[in-house]
């Protein structure tokens, strides 16, 4: 497709450091990108005694890269990362996730279950490949953020299981400063239209509090969306209903990865 025709500007919502190799990708098609983070991810403090240990459970499930990432350090952190145990599955709901795991080197890539690229990158599409093995799991588990969807832990928990769930980092809300706001808003009336990237239910509600809070409503009728999951469509959707506009935004779903998210941009951009 060429991107000649393509005018548009995009704006990057994803936590700091996830967004930058996509930006220059969109550059080299023509899309200058701001990045405009929503969430600021902190890890949580964890001391020897109050951190689980993969040996003692089943099956541990990393609803996320930085849960992956945070749960891996502490354990190297505390001497408790050399081996990882042969009867211990890891699973992640995504292959970006179970990629970072692989690529930790500490658990071996065969103890890794995650959905396809081309499935759904969710909790369902994962408790689909768990299923056959649940009859041989007792313990499970799942290392996550301060806040989640619980449905993953209380669908084992109804299935028989003991399910512990261990935060091993915070998501805060982003307030953009006044530059930040400034920037945005020369992007809407400088290009019309903006797509925007939500990645996550969070990120929505971020996102629309800092329009409402720099008086941008405007904004937000005018942009176009492009989402990671329909979950994250029917909450965008609901900000537009409560707002008290009818019509409904204009999104694109995509698979989570670069990949995908990059494409739908550029059919975001060309409609």
């Amino acid at each position: 497709m060429s991107t000649t025709a393509i005018r548009a500007r995009v704006v990057l919502t994803r936590p700091q450091e996830k967004n930058e190799a996509l930006a220059v990708r969109l550059a080299a098609a023509g899309l200058p990108a701001l990045l405009l983070p929503a969430l600021r991810i902190r890890p949580l403090p964890s001391g020897p005694a109050s951190l689980p240990v993969p040996a003692d459970y089943d099956l541990i499930v990393f609803v996320s890269g930085h849960a992956g990432q945070f749960y891996l350090q502490a354990l190297a952190r505390h001497g408790c990362g050399d081996s990882w145990p042969a009867g211990t599955l890891a699973a992640t709901v995504g292959v970006a996730s179970a990629q970072k795991l692989k690529d930790s080197a500490c658990i071996p890539s065969e103890q890794i279950i995650h959905p396809g690229h081309h499935t759904h990158q969710d909790s369902e599409s994962l408790l689909r490949l768990l299923e056959p093995r649940l009859a041989s799991m007792s313990r499970v588990l799942i290392v996550r953020g301060t806040h989640g969807r619980e449905w993953l832990g209380s669908t084992l928990e109804q299935a028989g299981l003991e399910v512990a769930r261990l935060a091993m980092y915070e998501r805060i809300p982003e307030q953009w400063s006044d530059l930040q706001a400034t920037q945005f808003e020369r992007a809407l009336n400088a290009t019309p239209p903006v797509v925007l990237l939500l990645t996550s239910n969070e990120s929505v509600v971020a996102v629309h509090n800092n329009i409402r809070r720099l008086g941008m409503e405007h904004a937000w009728r005018q942009t176009r969306f492009v989402v990671i999951h329909e979950r994250i469509a029917r909450r965008l959707q609901s900000t537009f209903t409560a707002s008290g506009k009818v019509e409904p935004p204009m999104v694109k779903i995509c698979q989570p990865d670069d990949d995908s998210i990059f494409q739908a941009i550029i059919q975001a951009a060309s409609l």
